[in-house]
């Protein structure tokens, strides 16, 4: 790409298949070409002079090393020069990111926009300075440090997603940690190192070379004090340290110095340098692969996991043996302390999360519910609770008090490999075989907050639609429940309307065809669902026949069965109408039983002789039914049943006279 062209060079900028960007300066200079013309018909030379050739090509700048793509990953697929907007230069290479280079200030990378992760292994949330912090070697913006089954390590901004990276392992990245502080990166792999970083400039700061495998995890000692003890203090033992675990089976303790002696080792010299950290303890640690290892927040412990089914509590100043969790009946994926309790939580391939007590190493939680290993388990919510991953692609919140799941969130289409809490507890950020990365909000107080408004607003609407039942205004209760979509009230509604008709007098569909005729079609399909839904309960499908006929008698049948939806929510109605039909039809048949006995009952006392009585008896009896009977006519004669003897003769109803009573009871 062309940078400058004046009349004494021309600068342009170029890259491709060998990963790097390199700016060129052509200087021009003065010659003569000689054009030879085959057309004439004698041989003439003619001279030309021209000022356009090439007196000297050189490279003014090139990439830094650190931060080229490199050969070996595909190089450069394409260079574009920015507009107005950004000056700068965007080249695109072979796994389709966007790096953003400054020309004027030696090629360096501003930022890069990922445009495709691979498997996400590990993530973590780099501690970030509060307001209140003036301690300048804190990390000031949300970032993420990722690992994504490469040699290279990503460190991604929250808020724009660009990244900058991290070059130096020769092999894929295995597991990353963060300092307390936000400043210091540890990250190891299959390369069998483990290596610190600047999380500002993103440049290697020291190295850790002794495991004889593949290096699983690590990480770095929790409390902030520790990374400002310097000096011999620090190489004892008291300042901030390192623990390794390795597929060799054993776990490593390497001391650090502190931040500012390793800020300074690295950049007050004139050479770039690269401290060789010294392992200060090492142990045997599990009999079968090392998966994860842990530091306590007091940095007085440390747990390791392994594929042995165990997890193991180590004392961290000396690596001594403290504790041994077993219960898991397969391999351990990860531990995590909690920064509240004396507990420790692990995550196994037995599908189950389980939280040990530290006192005596006992097995108190166990929760149960994901479909396959469990990953990753992190604690939030001020210990009160507990997050987990697995490889069922979900991501499970659990309450440690009630052992029960609050939510299961299903956004990832593969295993859940990284998982992580920000430094306030607010936001949950996951990383799966997906290549996705997802951040998650806590929104329990949006929620609690909009349970709480309806609440308020359902009492106020409660208040207003009993104001309007008690004065008798039906219309605007109505209009009310109907404008606020809420069957329940209309309910109400539409059984006091069809309850004030009925005392009038009045047939019970008489006020509701008034409303019907000033209803538009998508207010008439909205009470026809209402009915559609109340006619699935016995007790409501009265009122649910006397809506549907209501709208029958009004709308035309036309104009209903070309309405959007009707047709299916009146197919959806037949079945229960049917259905309480045949109730309604059994129990009007069943009610028969009680005449068919009197009956018999009569003839019985005919055929004695005393049919006399029985008749004066049944002239002057008359029959009272409540009003409301709370009971069927079946479940009555069931109570005379079981009240009566077999000689006697049981009256229902009051008796014309006092005497007709004590006859009847004489002659029995």
């Amino acid at each position: 790409k062309l940078i400058s062209n004046t009349a004494e060079a021309v600068t342009f900028v170029t890259a491709g298949s060998l990963g790097r960007v390199k700016t060129w300066n052509v200087l021009r200079g003065t010659g003569s070409l000689k054009n030879t013309s085959a057309t004439d018909a004698d041989t003439n030379t003619n001279t030309n002079t021209n000022t356009n050739t090439i007196a000297e090509i050189d490279c003014i700048a090139s990439q830094p090393e650190g931060e080229s793509f490199g050969e070996e990953r595909g190089g450069y697929l394409h260079l574009i020069h920015g507009n107005h907007v950004y000056g700068g230069l965007i080249v695109i290479d072979a796994e389709h990111n966007l790096s953003f280079i400054d020309v004027m200030s030696n090629l360096t990378t501003e930022r890069t926009m990922v445009g495709y992760n691979d498997e996400i292994i590990d993530l973590k949330v780099l501690p970030t300075a509060s307001s209140s912090t003036d301690d300048a070697t804190m990390v000031t913006t949300a970032k993420i440090v990722v690992a994504t089954n490469s040699a290279q390590v990503r460190i991604f901004d929250t808020d724009t997603f660009s990244c900058c990276v991290l070059n130096g392992h020769t092999d894929i990245v295995l597991s990353i940690d963060v300092s307390p502080c936000g400043r210091l990166i540890s990250t190891c792999g299959k390369d069998r190192t483990m290596r610190l970083w600047d999380a500002v400039t993103c440049a290697c700061l020291a190295t850790a070379v002794g495991h004889m495998e593949a290096v699983g995890a690590a990480a770095l000692s929790k409390k902030l004090g520790r990374y400002s003890v310097s000096g011999k203090a620090a190489k004892s033992g008291a300042g901030a340290f390192a623990v390794t675990c390795s597929k060799d089976k054993t776990l490593k303790r390497w001391c650090l110095p502190s931040t500012e002696e390793l800020l300074k080792h690295h950049y007050d010299n004139d050479e770039v340098q690269v401290l060789q950290l010294q392992a200060i303890g090492s142990v045997r640690a599990h009999e079968k692969d090392i998966n994860v290892v842990s530091v306590a927040p007091n940095d007085s412990v440390i747990v390791t996991g392994s594929q042995d089914k165990t997890a193991k509590i180590w004392n961290a100043a000396d690596l001594s043996l403290k504790g041994t969790l077993k219960g898991h009946k397969r391999g351990i994926w990860d531990c995590q302390f909690s920064s509240f309790d004396r507990v420790v939580a692990t995550a196994s391939g037995d599908h189950t999360v389980k939280l040990w007590s530290l006192n005596n190493f006992s097995c108190v939680r166990t929760f149960q519910g994901h479909t396959a290993s469990v990953l990753r388990v992190r604690f939030l919510s001020g210990g009160l609770q507990l997050a987990s991953s697995g490889a069922d692609g979900l991501l499970k919140l659990w309450t440690i008090r009630t052992f029960e799941c609050d939510s299961t969130m299903d956004s990832h289409m593969d295993r859940v490999w990284a998982l992580d809490m920000s430094s306030d507890g607010k936001t949950m950020i996951s990383g799966g075989a997906d290549s996705r990365i997802i951040v998650w909000d806590d929104n329990t107080k949006e929620i609690e907050d909009a349970k709480r408004a309806t609440e308020e607003e359902n009492i106020l609407l409660e208040q207003k639609l009993a104001n309007h039942l008690r004065h008798k205004e039906f219309d605007k209760a109505l209009e009310m429940v109907l404008k606020l979509d809420k069957p329940r009230q209309a309910l109400k509604v539409i059984t006091a309307l069809v309850e004030n008709d009925l005392q009038a007098g009045l047939d019970p569909c008489n006020s509701l065809k008034k409303h019907v005729r000033g209803w538009e079609m998508d207010t008439t399909a909205q009470i026809l669902r209402y009915a559609r839904d109340w006619n699935t309960r016995a007790r409501n499908s009265d009122v649910a026949m006397i809506v549907v006929r209501a709208i029958v008698a009004v709308v035309p049948t036309n104009t209903l069965s070309s309405a959007d939806g009707v047709p299916e929510i009146l197919a959806g109605i037949i079945p229960y109408a049917e259905r309480h039909f045949e109730r309604v039809d059994k129990l009007i048949s069943s009610s028969y039983l009680i005449d068919y006995t009197l009956s018999n009952m009569g003839s019985l006392m005919e055929e004695e002789g005393d049919g006399g009585n029985y008749n004066n008896w049944e002239a002057t009896s008359k029959l009272v039914l409540p009003q409301k009977p709370k009971k069927p006519n079946n479940m009555l004669l069931s109570d005379v049943e079981q009240n009566s003897s077999d000689d006697e003769i049981v009256t229902i109803g009051d008796s014309g006279s006092d005497d007709s009573d004590d006859d009847a009871m004489s002659d029995t």
